[in-house]
């Protein structure tokens, strides 16, 4: 244990204060985790924080534990608390975490019986009985099925371990080397599995042909050019800009070349992109994909800044990068950029406006989002009028995020192998098999950044904040069907392992087909769902037990 304390020589009462203590070390690392993962939801990392950052980083302690509990000289013992963390974090999170954001999700139901999501803002969304939540919707269901299809790897390794119990019987020294092979081939499926989920994730938060995404942000935002008629385009650009204090700042400007190749950054241009898509589509009047020289002259009109027609034929060449005669939507963005950046405000220290503020909003937001009130809140210390840009606000956001999400983790490694070793000495002091107390004691501590972060996100009582929490759960379960059970695979393979732990597949499965059903069949979520979904963890937990004690399979 090195620098740890050798639980074995510890009194009974030392080694509960130790076990609390470690256990209170890791609870402080699942909640900067949680904590990380919920200022991720200001950033545009948010569309993928349930499905991918929140269930890595929830993996990762009961990884952790599962690869401790199998490098010991008595890696076969202990593995049964690594297998009992596994089965009992997928269980648990399938299922508690899930009852409690229905609970703490719930809204009043329509005439229609359908959550009443669309109130005026102020207005309390539960008020009466009866009550409930959005239940299976596009995202649920396909997250569901990845955990239907990740669950595959379980279904090859117990399969091979069975038919090698046939062969050799339960107890037989040989039964390492049978189930070798699909212990193998259940690591590649499931390591495979892992990186194939991550991917799609990405891609469907953020993939796709990229000019039909830029084309589809466009239309969307010019809601917004419309709805802020009186907003002009320097008024947009405002609250992006650093504002020249004399005119060498101006000179800044002026030097960026058309192409944007150097001075503006990639995340800069991208926010240049939703900024002025709205003014791009209004300006593009035969909706060619392309601003004119006759184009360009009408938006300096509208700027109350006519031009002759050689100053705009000037401002148009030195705006076209490539001399094509037609300005794209990024040589656009460039060049109006160039123009604004030049002109000084009226009072460069001063915050945004409002105005400037809430178009600022609505202009770099998510443009398949039309429910306003379902806007993230910044935490004071990242309030919009403290920063220049919303670069830079993004920049501070990202930066204390990833500081709380890396320092969670790190605590949460440190403590995961010295925990392991606590639990062991537990269960063999109190005569309960290292399973039951994996199972039961290791995911309330290993998981609770999941389970505080789902429940967070079903008490702001928003579609997709039901959504979020939906998809941390399952994708939770998804991580341990391919990040965690690779990990245990590996140590079965590499090690000459057994498996032989019939009955832990058989509730983890059975949780995950019950979730399954309920995460794709109902579309509503009330507190009898809720009821139901909090009875699998105990039957989950009795399966185990009745088919070891009764049919034998220990």
């Amino acid at each position: 244990m090195g620098v740890f304390i050798d639980p074995e020589e510890l009194a009974n009462v030392q080694l509960v204060q130790v076990f609390l203590a470690y256990s209170y070390l890791l609870y402080v690392g699942c909640n900067m985790i949680s904590d990380g993962a919920e200022l991720l939801m200001l950033t545009p990392f948010s569309k993928v924080v349930g499905c991918c950052i929140l269930p890595i980083l929830g993996a990762v302690p009961d990884g952790a534990i599962v690869l401790f509990s199998g490098l010991g000289p008595d890696a076969q013992e202990n593995l049964d608390v690594g297998v009992g963390a596994l089965a009992g974090s997928t269980v648990m999170l399938l299922t508690i975490p899930w009852g409690m954001a229905i609970f703490g999700g719930r809204v009043s139901l329509g005439d229609d019986g359908r959550p009443v999501y669309d109130v005026p803002k102020g207005v309390a969304r539960y008020t009466t009985d009866p009550a409930g939540v959005l239940g299976a919707g596009p995202k649920v269901r396909k997250m569901a099925l990845w955990m239907a299809a990740t669950a595959v790897p379980y279904v090859v390794v117990e399969g091979g371990a069975l038919l090698a119990e046939a062969r050799y019987g339960r107890s037989s020294d040989a039964l390492g080397d049978a189930e070798g092979p699909y212990a193998l081939a259940a690591l590649v499926l499931s390591a495979v599995g892992f990186v194939l989920y991550l991917v799609a994730q990405y891609k469907a938060a953020y993939g796709g042909e990229k000019n039909a995404v830029l084309n589809n942000q466009i239309r969307n935002a010019t809601a917004v050019a419309v709805a802020y008629e009186g907003v002009g385009l320097i008024a947009a650009l405002a609250p992006h800009l650093r504002p020249p204090a004399d005119a060498a700042q101006a000179e800044h400007y002026a030097a960026i070349p058309a192409d944007g190749a150097s001075g503006i950054s990639r995340d800069k241009l991208k926010l240049l992109r939703r900024v002025l898509g709205p003014y791009f589509s209004k300006y593009d009047n035969d909706a060619s994909g392309y601003v004119d020289v006759q184009e360009l002259g009408r938006v300096f009109e509208d700027m109350n800044e006519p031009k002759s027609q050689a100053e705009v034929v000037k401002l148009f060449a030195a705006y076209d990068a490539n001399g094509d005669q037609k300005l794209t939507l990024d040589e656009f963005c460039v060049g109006m950029y160039k123009y604004a950046g030049s002109k000084p405000r009226t009072d460069p220290g001063a915050a945004p406006s409002r105005t400037e503020v809430d178009m600022r909003r609505r202009a770099t937001g998510d443009p398949d989002d039309d429910d306003d009130d379902e806007k993230e809140e910044y935490p004071e210390e990242f309030a919009e009028h403290k920063y220049q840009s919303v670069l830079d606000q993004q920049t501070a956001i990202r930066k204390a995020a990833a500081k709380l999400c890396l320092l969670g983790t790190a605590l949460v490694l440190v403590f995961s192998d010295p925990i392991t070793d606590v639990l062991n000495t537990v269960a063999d002091r109190i005569g309960v098999p290292p399973f039951y107390v994996g199972f039961v004691v290791a995911p309330v501590i290993t998981n609770g950044s999941e389970v505080l972060a789902s429940y967070t996100f079903a008490l702001k009582k928003t579609r997709s904040s039901m959504v979020v929490a939906y998809e941390q759960l399952l994708g939770a379960a998804v991580m341990n069907n391919t990040f965690c059970l690779s990990v245990f695979a590996a140590l079965i393979y590499f090690k000459d392992l057994k498996w032989t732990y019939t009955a832990e597949t058989a509730a983890i499965l059975g949780a995950e087909l019950a979730m399954f059903l309920v995460a794709t069949k109902l579309e509503i979520h009330t507190t009898k769902t809720a009821a139901l979904v909090l009875s699998i963890y105990p039957a989950a937990l009795t399966l185990v037990w009745v088919m070891e004690n009764v049919f034998g399979l220990s």
